[in-house]
């Protein structure tokens, strides 16, 4: 892979004048601050970045092409950062999944699908434009490729999933182009399909890069629960025949739910589990019944807040519901602002779909959800 780029000469300084200001009662907040107000992407702590162009890509999915300041380095393909917007006054971050932008320092690509009902996808589509700032995070995550490209690699994406894995195409098609590379995307038409033109180019001008575009819904069933039966599926007859060494293929899978556990049963039927690698860009949803609840006490300093958790509600939810203010950031387990200690009880995972018991073991609110009376203590 290529080398990671390291921090600019200007954030460097900036840095140390903020260390510098520290002893004299600057906070990092205070010097951000008034760092924005002469240019918002000059910031060193809480990063910004200012959108310079934005293009449709689907009906429902947009691109922004972000120019971030000298302070944000270290972009690897696969990664993601958390995007900070304003609405009605409170902060909301969301993770998506960056691409660089070649030949400009700093600007890289995050493309957005609109959710129903999604509170930041909205807002972004209806009300960010070129010239808006908006808040990001350093790139992170361990869904990236390694330090030694492998001589082939799978990718497997359904949806708004083929994001990180466009990010990895791009960088082993300029750093990599030998690697033999077969990409199986999962969407419900080509009009759906995210990058349809560029991937359907890339398959052109790439020798090593086979493209199998699958039309499908069964892996992205909409609203309401309806059957389809005769969609294609994520099975061994498909793999076997699009990537035949696809159990000894080092592979990175991105999209829903049921598209993540096919892959996971099969990798794990066929005794190569360590060579799957997965990336979930929604968590699941709690599937207990709504008439099940369960008392919660929450412990915050001095005091003890409680309320009750339905059982297809997170219990970020379920405390947002008893009118309580909860530290929180991404509400996907990425940022990890609103983790707990669990102290007592058991609560279910939804990110890996395990149980967690008490007894001091971490947990986040956003991806948990209640099986039994629960105690917990804040770690913010």
């Amino acid at each position: 892979m290529a080398a990671l780029s390291s921090p600019s000469l200007p954030a460097v300084a900036a840095a140390h004048l903020a260390s510098w200001l520290a002893p004299l009662g600057v906070s990092a907040s205070a010097f951000d601050d008034s760092l924005a107000l002469i240019n918002p992407l000059w910031t060193v702590h809480r990063l910004h970045a200012r959108v310079v162009h934005r293009r449709a890509e689907t009906a429902s999915a947009t691109t922004f092409e972000l120019q971030a300041g000298p302070a944000f380095h270290g972009l690897q393909p696969g990664h993601h950062v958390l995007v900070g917007v304003d609405i009605n006054g409170v902060r909301h971050r969301r993770a998506y999944s960056p691409r660089s932008v070649a030949g400009a320092p700093g600007r890289f690509a995050i493309t957005v699908q609109r959710q129903a009902g999604g509170l930041v996808s909205n807002h972004l589509h209806d009300r960010l434009q070129v010239g808006h700032h908006v808040e990001v995070s350093p790139p992170s995550g361990a869904f990236t490729l390694p330090p030694t490209t492998p001589p082939r690699v799978l990718l497997i994406g359904g949806g708004s999933g083929i994001t990180p894995l466009m990010a990895m195409l791009l960088h082993l098609q300029a750093h990599a182009p030998a690697t033999r590379v077969t990409l199986v995307y999962f969407a419900r038409s080509r009009a759906e399909r995210i990058f349809a033109a560029q991937l359907e180019g890339l398959a052109r001008s790439w020798p090593a890069f086979r493209y199998v575009p699958v039309d499908s819904h069964a892996h992205t069933p909409p609203s309401g629960g309806a059957s389809f039966a005769s969609s294609p599926v994520l099975d061994e007859a498909l793999l076997t025949r699009m990537a035949p060494d696809w159990a000894r293929t080092p592979t990175w899978c991105c999209g829903p739910g049921p598209l993540m556990q096919a892959a996971r049963q099969l990798w794990e039927q066929a005794g190569q589990p360590g060579l799957l690698r997965l990336e979930a860009f929604a968590v699941a949803r709690p599937d207990a019944a709504p008439h099940a609840r369960h008392a919660v006490v929450l412990k915050r300093a001095a005091q003890a807040a409680r309320f009750e958790a339905a059982g297809h509600h997170t219990l970020l939810e379920a405390g947002e519901q008893a009118g309580l203010v909860l530290k929180h950031g991404c509400r996907q387990g990425l940022c990890h602002e609103c983790s707990c200690r669990l102290q007592r009880g058991t609560v279910r995972d939804l990110l890996h779909g395990t149980h967690v018991s008490g007894e001091g073991q971490p947990i986040r609110l956003c991806i948990s959800s209640a099986l039994t009376d629960l105690e917990l203590e804040s770690l913010g």
